[in-house]
């Protein structure tokens, strides 16, 4: 037989100690049903403040003794302020699901529905491979500049050359593909804005 301790009571395993489990099992789901209701109600409480403070980034107001931002990680300040050693993956989940709910009560406005995202605007192919060709020429000119800025005599200068050598024989097809990309789509752009003219002109 093998004593088990719950709740600082020892109590036995075998099918004596059935009534009193069964009492301690009463004893212990009354605490809950007394309390779980004022816990949630707390729990609640404490995820809309929480969820107010992220929101509108009143946790970046605390300072430290030379006047700079004092927390600069969201859990940081959650175990810097209250102890509460909450991940911040875990966190983000309470106040995402805490301010859909304080948004459909009416609590916090729709426009905070979402965290403010930095979006880049839409960049087409021929943007892309146009900057990236002239960016890629660049870098090679510069790489180019600074082998012609070598002393002949350096020890290492044979390597960094040998580099470059490589580095240009990789990007110098790379960049004519992309340069023949956007001139096949610059062609194209002009050909459909010939053909739209030509069409205008006939129903006219």
């Amino acid at each position: 037989m093998t004593d088990t301790a719950i709740s600082g009571e020892v109590i036995t395993t075998d099918e004596s100690s059935a009534a009193a489990k069964a009492a301690l099992l009463k004893e212990n789901e009354g605490i809950v049903k007394r309390n779980w209701k004022a816990a949630t109600e707390k729990a609640q409480t404490v995820y809309k403040a929480l969820t107010i403070i992220h929101t509108y980034d009143l946790w970046k107001l605390h300072k430290d003794e030379k006047g700079k931002r004092k927390y600069t990680a969201f859990d940081a300040y959650l175990f810097g302020e209250f102890g509460w050693e909450l991940s911040r993956v875990r966190a983000l989940q309470v106040i995402k699901q805490t301010r859909a709910g304080m948004i459909e009560a009416g609590e916090l406005p729709a426009s905070t529905a979402e965290p403010r995202k930095r979006t880049a605007p839409e960049v087409t192919a021929e943007r892309a491979a146009k900057v990236t060709a002239d960016q890629l020429q660049k870098a090679l000119d510069a790489f180019a500049g600074r082998i012609d800025n070598m002393d002949g005599g350096d020890p290492d200068f044979a390597q960094v050359n040998r580099v470059y050598e490589e580095v240009r024989e990789a990007l110098t097809p790379a960049i004519a593909d992309l340069r023949e990309l956007v001139a096949r789509i610059e062609a194209e752009s002009e050909a459909d804005a010939t053909d739209e003219v030509e069409a205008t002109a006939e129903v006219a």
